[in-house]
This record gives structure tokens, sequence and C-alpha cells, in this order.
């Protein structure tokens, strides 16, 4: 009887919520691979335009009509001017700064990442200071997701 319980148990690995960590673990690796190599455009191509905004015109934008904001926005680079909310790093261990949009407002900020070698620059700004950030509108989340930012101050 003994022996039939011991036979009855899986392995660790043979289990299936261990599949679904695993596949959980590798698709993290796997964005984490993708989305850190920047592609960098060819050397005749003239550099993108940005399109200047505030952050609070912006969130703005996505609260009246979020298909119109993403045919403005979505893809394209952006200078965006506000004050900083938020100085952090999200659960990817990936800087970002949050600008304010609304006094109260726990979302719809406008959230700049920015490459982890951006750290000790990013380490100089301080909470309420403004700040003129550029990048790529990624989408929209409850918060304005913008990558591969700089600060252009």
């Amino acid at each position: 009887m003994e022996q039939q319980i011991e036979k009855s148990k899986k392995k660790l690995y043979q289990r299936w919520w261990m599949w679904v960590i695993y596949a959980i673990a590798f698709t993290i690796v796997i964005a984490n691979f993708s989305g850190s190599s920047s592609s960098s455009a060819p050397a005749s191509a003239p550099p993108q335009e940005a399109i200047k905004v505030t952050a609070l015109k912006i969130v703005n934008d996505y609260k009246e009509n979020g298909v119109a904001a993403d045919a403005t926005y979505k893809g394209k680079i952006i200078e965006v001017t506000g004050t900083v909310k938020t100085i952090d790093k999200d659960i990817l261990d990936t800087p970002y700064i949050a600008l304010e949009s609304y006094e109260y407002a726990i979302v719809d900020h406008v959230q700049c990442m920015f490459p982890r070698s951006s750290a000790a620059e990013l380490a100089t700004v301080t909470k309420g200071q403004k700040i003129t950030l550029r990048g790529k509108v990624l989408t929209n989340m409850g918060n304005i997701l913008v990558e591969d930012c700089l600060i252009v101050r």
C-alpha cells in the first residue's frame, strides 16, 4: 500500500501548475530580451519629428476618444511636458517617470519607461519638477505607456 502511494505522487516537474510557472517565466524572459533590444533606424532615414504635447492634453485626448488618440499618438515619437508625479522602477526593474495628470488620479498618467542604464540620470530628477521627456507611445493601459524615453528638460 505504501509503495502504491509513493508511485501515485508526481514529480515536481510533472505537475500542471509547474508548467504554468515555466510558461510565465519563459514569456517574461522573451519579453525582456525583445523589449531591451532597440532597433535603430538606418543611417539614411531622417529622425522622426516629435509631436509636442503636455501630459494633461494627451491624457484628455485618450479619455475623450481612445481610438482617435491611438491614431494620433500610438507608435509615434512624442515630447511630453509635465510635472513629475513618480520616479520608480516597475516589476521588471525598468526605471520610469510618471507625469501628473489630475490631482487625485490613481491611473491616467503618462508613464515614460527608460533603459536601465538611465538610472543615474533619473536619480537627479525630483518629484514636482517640471520636465520634458521624449519617447515612443506604446499603448494606453490605465496609464499611457511611452517607451525608449530620454530627458529633454
